[in-house]
Parts: C-alpha cells; structure tokens; sequence
C-alpha cells in the first residue's frame, strides 16, 4: 500500500492489515517497451507465512512519469487493486506489460506493523527475536 503520495487514493489501507512482524519482498524489474521503464513489485508477506497479503506496484516510465497501485488479498484468497478490480491472483491485476520485464534484483527487509499504517524496519540483530 503506497501512503503518503499526492493524488493517490486507494479502497485499500496499510492499518486494515493486523498488526505484527512482515518481510517487504521487493522485486525490481527492468524493460517493457523502453529499456529504462523500471517496476518495483514489493509484497508484504506475514512472518512464518508464504504467501503475501499485499502488494504495491511502483512503475517509473521512461520519461519520468511515476506509476502506483497497490493490491490486497481477501480473507478468501481473492485480491483487489487499488481502484476495486478483483481477481483470484495477484497476477491477474498485474499490467501485462511487466511480464516483458526482467527481473534484475530482489531484496528483502523485516518490519513491524502497528496495526495503524506505521510501518517500522526491524534491524538485523532483531530479526530472530518476537513474533
């Protein structure tokens, strides 16, 4: 979920998530119809889980334009983007243009959620400490 943007409004809100410790799996990707369109895919998957529970789409075109939406799946498993398409996957909701793009990199950081859309980055000596 993408918060604090200009123009940005979403049906979906960071708070609706529970509380609780998450990695934020960013995948960065490359191409589409100009080499330097650049997509960054972040899930936000619970900890012990493996699968994500939301997602954001950040896509920075190559002329400078900047791109959102963002994604959550439902407690039966179906996701809604930002402007209230549903879709039994997340891929579904996806542009079809990214299939196009390659994926140069993806990292990883753990957070903890407050429950209220606060977001905090977990150092490292705290990753295998709480729940």
């Amino acid at each position: 979920m993408i918060v604090d943007v200009p123009q940005f409004r979403s049906l979906n809100k960071l708070a609706d998530l529970p509380a609780g410790r998450y990695s934020v799996v960013e995948s960065i990707y490359y191409g589409g119809t100009a080499s330097s369109c650049i997509a960054i895919l972040s899930e936000i998957i619970p900890s012990r889980a493996l699968a994500a529970v939301a997602a954001d789409l950040q896509v920075i075109t190559a002329d400078g334009v900047i791109l959102y939406r963002d994604f959550a799946c439902a407690p039966d498993g179906a996701w809604r983007d930002s402007y209230g398409a549903k879709a039994a996957t997340l891929g579904e909701l996806l542009p079809a243009e990214l299939s196009r793009f390659r994926l140069t990199q993806r990292v990883g950081t753990i957070v903890q959620h407050d429950g209220k859309g606060s977001l905090t980055r977990i150092d490292n000596e705290e990753h295998g400490h709480g729940t």
